[in-house]
């Protein structure tokens, strides 16, 4: 006869502190709360492609036929592709289902209970719940009033428990990048140096620091084909490290871990880069244009971005938040808004086409300040 154990299951404690991920709404949630239809939505709050990805990489998807099997677990010709764009050795490559996975697998790889990690907010939120996730700690070190790293700051910050400096280049959602001295003055701390290049592409460096990692044992750079590619509805992403951490990776990455039509996609794109890149162009020209027009607007003061985005505040005294929601959502037009407290009062909008850009001024037009 078997006996059970009356005692409770219990959560782990550290998701009661642990904040939700808040993700930009998507346009099934927008359209069931608005009631406008979802072919009729401008979708600019989460940095996604206007263009979507290269024709080819559409008709590959179409043409394959062996979805029945498995990936190949090694990633070899889609790593092969992936050196030649980034300029490294393949050996340094780990393949991933989006970058927020190996976000997600280097911080419980060198995260314990009671460590900590640095980051410099605004920044990318996620970052703070998988620490917590870990049982980890986040030290935040704000940046400065044009959101520049504070370097001297983050070093004063650091103690024995700290593991992993975070920065963000260009950083979401204020789109600014860091400078390369920078990163290696916090490099000399010893400390992993992860720097997340989901924008790298829209910057005036679009090579990034891929071309460090070999030189530093403890610089990580994640990359994804989620935002210059259109693949974010496919999940594709990649992280550059030095190669004494591949195979404690490889070790804790789930087998299979990138789907095949992840693969297709992703090989596809880099073998049609000019198709690709002219979109990036694109994006980058309606940039400069969309800051023009939002500045034109006295209770508007956009920051110069690097990123496919450019963060905004919004002068209260003049406009309420409330109001300029409104507007904009009244027109079917998603924006991102943000709770945090550093952010209370601003919003960041996606670059989109041309065409998206005339009626956000359409729209700010009919605002009265």
């Amino acid at each position: 006869m078997y006996t059970y154990s009356t005692s409770p299951v219990h959560v782990r404690p550290e998701l009661d502190r642990m904040a939700e991920y808040t993700p930009g709404e998507s346009q099934e949630a927008f359209s069931a709360r608005t009631g406008i239809p979802v072919d009729q939505l401008i979708k600019l709050n989460a940095n996604e492609s206007p263009y979507g990805p290269a024709p080819q990489v559409i008709e590959a998807l179409g043409n394959f036929s062996n979805y029945n099997n498995y990936p190949d677990t090694d990633s070899r010709l889609l790593k092969k592709a992936l050196a030649e764009y980034a300029g490294v050795d393949s050996r340094h490559i780990v393949v991933s289902h989006g970058s927020n996975e190996l976000i997600n697998l280097l911080w419980h790889i060198f995260l314990s209970v009671g460590d900590n990690v640095i980051c410099c907010p605004p920044t990318f939120s996620l970052y703070t719940s998988v620490t917590t996730f870990c049982g980890a700690y986040v030290l935040e070190v704000p940046r400065a009033s044009d959101y520049e790293l504070d370097v001297e700051a983050i070093l004063q910050a650091l103690t024995p428990e700290t593991k992993i400096i975070i920065l963000c280049s260009p950083n979401n959602p204020t789109g600014n990048p860091v400078s390369e001295q920078d990163i290696l003055t916090l490099l000399d701390t010893g400390r992993i140096v992860m720097v997340d290049e989901a924008y790298i592409e829209f910057s005036d460096k679009p090579q990034g620091f891929a071309h460090l990692v070999p030189q530093y044992r403890n610089l990580v750079v994640m990359r994804t084909f989620s935002k210059w590619a259109g693949l974010a509805g496919l999940r594709i992403g990649y992280g550059i490290f030095p190669e004494w951490m591949i195979s404690y990776l490889l070790r804790a990455q789930c087998p299979f871990e990138v789907n095949l039509a992840g693969h297709i996609a992703a090989t596809e794109t880099l073998k049609h880069l000019d198709y690709t890149l002219d979109k990036v162009k694109l994006l980058v020209n309606e940039r400069e244009r969309l800051f023009q027009m939002l500045a034109s607007h006295p209770y508007l003061h956009p920051f110069p971005s690097q990123g496919n985005f450019i963060l905004t505040e919004v002068d209260v005294e003049e406009v309420k938040m409330e109001q300029l929601r409104h507007v904009f959502e009244s027109r079917g037009v998603m924006l991102r808004y943000f709770n945090h407290p550093y952010l209370s009062n601003f919003v960041r909008l996606t670059v989109g086409r041309p065409e998206h850009t005339d009626i956000i001024a359409h729209a700010l037009d009919g605002i009265k300040a």
